[in-house]
């Protein structure tokens, strides 16, 4: 008996290493580089895109991710494809704990369809759609805010103001330039002649009336068979649009998601309104000044107001789990408690989609199993 264990560890042994020295030829052949503690500086090579590194955390068991880019969907700025699919996104998140996740579409309504069929096929995840006011969806259109609250299941929860439409996609030296136009929005290479470079939101310091309009109805809305309340993301706007919007959309008493707004002046009277302020993974784990800038943005504004998304999905990021976990490590290394990491990876998360406590849920009993 005893020589027949020595013989199953040493097979043990010589299999780790088999699956060791491929997974680190993976690394490399991905363009993964990592510091040994978990940290350090970070690259993806995004022709070859990530693998899963298979990183664990606390901060990711109960989680909800509410910006992931996923297929089926269009390249993003600069021809970026996605580097998994929905239901490896599920599979991903369900192995790392994670309570559910929003897949976001930029240009179409199929995320809320795309929530359904994993929630049907593949269930055990809290998973909603988010889409946005571009060209492609309409503008500020209210028949396709309408249309994304009625498609079966009504998991379509987050309705963006414009994001890749937006004005700030115009202001860059150069942004409206045929060729950048063809890397970034080629669609405005081929669109009537006098259309407005951008979709606007604002005018002189005030929303405009179709977006106070969309905000009202946004506010009425019930989802199809689940009756969700909708919630509003403030795509990518100016800081003065991002505190318009905010404002606004609560005083009809909606929840309210800053979209990756960044450190900019506003962010405290939009936390006092109530709206939740997006900080993005992907921003964080990247380097150490990132690091330390986003936990500095934390203690101003405080974790009962952040919620920390991936904004991830993409090649040129590592998977959506890792980035959560790793983001996770770098804030604690700058002094952000558990206790925060929880309420913004899923305390607010959960309350900004209309969810019960994870500690009221099933899914908590069975993650303490």
């Amino acid at each position: 008996m005893k020589s027949f264990k020595e013989g199953t560890r040493a097979f043990g042994l010589w299999r780790l290493t088999a699956l060791a020295i491929p997974l680190c030829v993976a690394l490399g052949a991905a363009g993964v580089s990592r510091a040994e503690d978990g940290l350090g500086e970070w690259n993806v090579n995004p022709l070859r895109g990530p693998v899963d590194l298979g990183l664990a955390d606390p901060a990711l068991v109960g989680a909800i991710d509410v910006h992931v880019h996923l297929d089926p969907d269009a390249p993003g700025p600069s021809g970026v494809i996605r580097a998994l699919d929905v239901f490896d996104a599920a599979a991903l998140a369900k192995a790392r704990g994670l309570r559910g996740f929003v897949y976001k579409t930029h240009q179409d309504a199929e995320s809320a369809g795309a929530a359904y069929l994993v929630r049907k096929h593949a269930p055990g995840l809290e998973v909603f759609g988010r889409t946005a006011s571009n060209y492609a969806t309409g503008g500020i259109n209210v028949a396709e805010l309408v249309h994304y609250s009625r498609i079966k299941g009504g998991w379509g929860r987050i309705y963006e103001m414009p994001t890749l439409d937006s004005i700030t996609a115009t202001t860059r030296p150069g942004s409206m330039d045929p060729q950048n136009l063809e890397r970034t929005r080629p669609w405005m290479l081929m669109m009537p002649e006098g259309t407005p470079p951008y979709i606007a939101v604002s005018k002189n310091g005030e929303l405009l009336p179709e977006v106070k309009h969309l905000i009202s109805v946004l506010a009425k809305i019930r989802t199809v068979d689940s009756n969700g309340r909708m919630v509003l993301a403030t795509g990518h706007a100016t800081p003065e649009e991002h505190l318009l919007l905010a404002r606004e959309a609560r005083r009809q008493g909606l929840n309210v998601l800053l979209t990756h707004p960044g450190d900019i002046p506003q962010l405290p009277e939009a936390a006092k309104l109530g709206a939740f302020i997006e900080v993005t993974a992907s921003t964080i784990y990247k380097t150490e000044a990132a690091r330390a800038a986003a936990a500095a943005l934390i203690r101003k504004i405080g974790a009962e107001s952040i919620i920390i998304s991936t904004d991830c999905g993409q090649t040129g990021n590592v998977y959506p789990t890792d980035c959560l976990a790793l983001a996770a490590r770098g804030l604690r290394a700058h002094g952000i408690t558990q206790a925060e990491l929880d309420l913004m990876y899923k305390t607010n998360p959960a309350k900004l989609l209309g969810l019960p406590p994870l500690e009221q849920t099933a899914f908590s009993n069975a993650a303490r199993q």
